[in-house]
């Protein structure tokens, strides 16, 4: 029988523990692309900074460790490209170009919420 998870209110000072980091099998078989690369990079990392990390694999290890955050980096950036205000400002912009007066630019268009109007 599966057992049920309790829902429960959270107090003002509570916080969300951290997530735990995936291991690389795990993020390869159920993660997303940016978990994988974030399981690769924690792996790597921790091979350097080991004392017995060969030194003939080091500078390949770094390189790779470099190309990963590179990557980790791009994907976070598209993600917060993705945000609602910045679509806003890509159609506002687009609007800009098709019609520079419309009424949604110049703020002629009224749209505040009015509780008398119901």
């Amino acid at each position: 029988m599966a057992t049920r998870k309790v829902l429960r209110a959270v107090a003002d000072d509570e916080v969300a523990a951290p997530a735990k980091p995936l291991s690389v099998t795990q993020a390869a078989k159920s993660g997303s692309h940016r978990d994988l690369l974030v399981a690769m990079r924690d792996r790597i990392a921790e091979t350097v900074t080991n004392a017995g990390c060969p030194p003939r694999d080091l500078a390949s290890l770094t390189k790779r460790l470099q190309d990963i955050a590179d990557q980790i980096e791009a994907i976070d950036a598209r993600e917060a490209d993705e945000t609602p205000a910045h679509r806003l400002r890509d159609l506002e912009a687009a609007l800009r170009e098709i019609n520079p007066e419309h009424p949604l630019l110049t703020g002629a268009v009224d749209d505040r919420y009015d509780a008398s109007a119901i």
